[in-house]
């Protein structure tokens, strides 16, 4: 991996801005230079809530860029506000509980029921772990355990410890199923 960058568009309350945290703090931790960058508005829950990241080897010239080499859409409301900012035959992950995207032959197209198999875990709020199992599964950034580890060192409560990692773990192996 030289570098990687990731637009991830949400809404405030879906954790969006976590999954960014998550991607820049592993990446640091495996000694990559980072950025993480959220823009969000005053809403606590229901507004825009995005993230551009870039993990790389190399010096990070700028935390922002116009376009990405990968998209994660979390709410399909983000998708028609930012789809400009997704490079032509970039990987589109999309949570497709919520999301319907029409242009999917312009993109690497990969739809997961986030939601769904979120709740099947035991909670909606974890889709935003199992569309980051599968990134990760997709883009080989780092391994998945690196990221579980992550989790573990900073969650404190055993519950979301386990619901975290199994959302992950669904996540990375959906894509391996589908």
């Amino acid at each position: 991996m030289e570098s990687v960058n990731v637009f991830i568009a949400g809404i405030g309350g879906q954790g969006s801005l976590l999954i960014g945290q998550i991607l820049a703090n592993v990446g640091i931790e495996k000694g990559y230079n980072a950025t993480w960058v959220p823009i969000y508005g005053v809403e606590k829950r229901g507004g825009d809530a995005t993230v551009m990241v870039i993990v790389s080897k190399d010096e990070i010239d700028s935390p922002i860029l116009f376009q990405f080499d990968n998209m994660i859409v979390m709410h399909h409301r983000m998708w028609e506000k930012y789809k400009n900012r997704i490079k032509q035959g970039a990987l589109l992950l999309v949570n497709e509980s919520i999301v319907r995207v029409v242009e999917k032959d312009n993109y690497k197209y990969y739809g997961i029921p986030a939601t769904e198999i979120a709740l099947e875990i035991g909670d909606e709020i974890i889709a935003n772990m199992v569309l980051l199992g599968a990134f990760l599964k997709l883009v080989p950034i780092f391994g998945i355990s690196e990221v579980i580890d992550y989790v573990k060192k900073n969650l404190k409560k055993e519950e979301l410890i386990r619901l975290n990692v199994e959302a992950l773990e669904r996540g990375y192996n959906y894509i391996s199923s589908s």
